[in-house]
């Protein structure tokens, strides 16, 4: 008896010895130089029912903890590593924020690569699309695009093993690696019936972010640059390339920031700073001071000429920094927004590196908005001038023909044996497509035809052939006194 009492007594003494270590580190944690803390509430019974909350959950935590490690069946699941990398990123899934996640250091390795604009890895973007591993867009003249990966494809399993589940920055941490080795990826794509296999060998992926050329349109010169991303090497280049179209005594500019998917807040107010020479270009609102930040022009970084007829291009896949972009345009009067509505991510994260393992977390701490006060986050930005890409404008049956007939052979044969076909060629094969079941417009085969016939080819930087987006964009500058706006100067945040 006096045994029992004797283990009751070591276990309690035990489990509070626990409890209070484990409290001794997270408030070390917790008061880092890098963590924030409420303000003090005024309301005293608020605060003490938010401080009985804590302890009570806390505690709650704890014994789930000591609960797991002593029973848990797969004893060898049960490394502190893996139970507490567990427990923050369940912590930052509840937040129900997208941009707010947890990395391990492998993957927190590969985020901080990811912003530089240089990389070893295959050349995809990649996202997750009904539980799977999608790609959305292979980059030019990497080993991807090189393979033939398409938008759309999905990567099904890495090296033999599923991708059902699988984050992207763990498949980014899969992908990635040391140059020069191989992956071998499965890939499923719609209209072929059977998943197939592809070995890639990795290189140093160098993001081109910035794209230049002049569009002879009538009797005017256009000056045309498109921004991939806004990624550090962005402003450097886009200064020099500005500088040089400019050099060229151009009538007019176009920006092109369709399926820009953003990048760093302070290189985009950097890019914005070349139009604007005074005035907000866009601030952050957060619940601290500190995450407030009005980001204003500086009248020497501006050069280019005020009067110079300006419209920025934007699409459903422009977001974040590119918002900021073509929002400080809008509201300041400097260019006429031209496209679709963009994607509406205007949020502001920061990130804090645990020095104990180099894990990361990546959070939101506010929203940023347009020199007028516009938020975008979940919104998007509307443009002056609505224009849709003509693929928008088909039908979901000929939309679905067009996908069908990527995934055949038709084409190819097609070419083979009429590689100068005639008008009425053409239309001969338009008209077996359709008896196929294939219900295809003339522009889309058109369509067809050019991409198969440039599909192992650098494609050109504009096409005005299909890209009715950018015809609207010279039409507007063709009459742009009809469209251009007073220039504005907001000075103070609303």
């Amino acid at each position: 008896m006096k045994q029992n009492k004797k283990i009751t007594i070591f276990l309690v003494f035990l489990s509070g010895f626990l409890f209070g270590a484990l409290m001794f580190s997270l408030n070390k944690i917790f008061n880092t130089p890098y963590a924030y803390a409420e303000p003090v509430s005024t309301n005293s019974q608020a605060a003490s029912s938010d401080e009985d909350n804590y302890f009570k959950y806390f505690k709650m935590f704890n014994e789930s903890y000591l609960i797991i490690k002593r029973e848990f069946y797969e004893k060898n699941a049960l490394t502190s590593k893996t139970l507490i990398y567990g427990a923050i990123k369940g912590m930052l899934e509840s937040l129900d924020d997208p941009y707010t996640t947890f990395m391990d250091p492998s993957v927190s390795k590969e985020f901080s690569i990811d912003v530089t604009g240089s990389f070893g890895g295959l050349g995809i973007q990649i996202d997750i699309r009904d539980g799977w591993l999608t790609v959305i867009a292979p980059m030019e003249d990497t080993p991807a695009w090189r393979a033939g990966i398409k938008p759309g494809d999905k990567v099904i399993e890495i090296e033999g093993v599923s991708t059902k589940g699988i984050t992207v920055k763990e498949a980014i941490d899969k992908l990635r690696g040391k140059i020069g080795t191989k992956v071998t990826i499965t890939v499923a794509r719609e209209g072929i019936s059977e998943p197939f296999k592809v070995t890639l060998r990795r290189e140093e992926i160098k993001l081109r972010t910035v794209k230049t050329d002049t569009i002879n349109y009538g009797k005017k010169k256009i000056a045309y640059i498109k921004l991939l991303e806004f990624s550090m090497p962005t402003a450097e280049e886009f200064k020099k390339q500005l500088s040089s179209s400019l050099e060229k005594h151009p009538d007019g500019l176009i920006v092109d920031l369709r399926n820009n998917p953003g990048g760093l807040l302070n290189v985009v107010t950097i890019c914005a700073n070349f139009f604007i020479d005074e005035g907000l270009i866009v601030y952050t609102r957060g619940r601290l001071p500190e995450n407030n930040q009005d980001y204003r022009a500086k009248p020497e970084e501006a050069f280019v000429p005020k009067d110079l007829p300006m419209v920025v291009l934007i699409n459903q896949g422009s977001a974040s920094a590119s918002e900021i972009f073509a929002g400080a345009m809008k509201d300041t009067g400097r260019a006429v927004i031209v496209g679709m509505k963009s994607f509406g991510k205007g949020s502001v994260q920061k990130t804090y590196v645990f020095p104990q393992d180099g894990s990361t977390i990546k959070y939101t701490v506010a929203k940023y908005f347009t020199p007028s006060g516009a938020l975008i986050d979940k919104i998007g930005l509307m443009p002056d001038v609505e224009e849709k890409i003509w693929y928008e404008t088909l039908n979901e049956e000929e939309k679905n023909s067009l996908i069908k007939m990527q995934n055949t052979n038709f084409i190819k044969e097609f070419l083979t044996e009429n590689p100068s076909y005639t008008e009425e060629k053409l239309q001969d094969f338009r008209k077996e497509l359709i008896s196929k079941g294939y219900t295809i417009s003339e522009k889309s085969l058109l369509f067809l035809i050019k991409n198969k016939k440039s599909e192992n080819q650098i494609p050109p930087v504009y096409d005005l052939e299909f890209d009715n987006q950018l015809k609207k964009s010279l039409d507007v500058l063709e009459s742009y006194n009809q469209y251009k706006k007073p220039f504005k100067v907001y000075n103070e945040a609303k």
